[in-house]
């Protein structure tokens, strides 16, 4: 009886290439259909809005001075500005849209309220989103 050799026990270097260029080509198949999730996009970009909202009155407060947050429907973006007109930060919408006819513009005085009572209003993949603002401490809250 012939006893078999340790090194023939194993895959060749051929068949193990073969698997793996075959194990590819279906992930890489895969890979194209699977399913995007747009609502985590959505939800998360509500959220930076909100927090880039706290933040203009945040600083407002810290620094004493005026913030002010344009809202901008044609180029799509929301910039954060000082009194003087210096911009602070820009944020340009992926997922929401600004809708026409909502504030233009949100002013945080130095004690962190707004100028005026308003809504900005947007259109997130078919969700309609509100940020309703309130003069007094500066709340807004997120409608959907």
């Amino acid at each position: 009886m012939a006893k078999r050799s340790v090194l023939n026990d194993g895959f060749t270097m051929l068949e193990m290439m073969l698997t793996l260029s075959i194990i590819s080509i279906l992930l890489l198949i895969s890979i194209v259909a699977m399913p995007t999730d747009n609502a985590g996009h959505v939800d998360q970009e509500i959220d930076t809005i909100g927090y880039l909202f706290q933040s203009a009155q945040t600083d407002a407060m810290r620094t004493s001075a005026q913030r002010i947050i344009s809202m901008d429907p044609i180029g799509q973006k929301i910039q954060v500005r000082t009194h003087e007109g210096q911009i602070i930060k820009t944020y340009p919408l992926e997922t929401c849209t600004l809708k026409q006819g909502g504030l233009d513009r949100i002013i945080f005085k130095p004690d962190g309220d707004t100028h005026k009572f308003g809504t900005v209003s947007m259109d997130c993949l078919g969700t309609s989103v509100n940020y309703v603002f309130q003069i007094q401490r500066g709340r807004f809250r997120i409608e959907r």
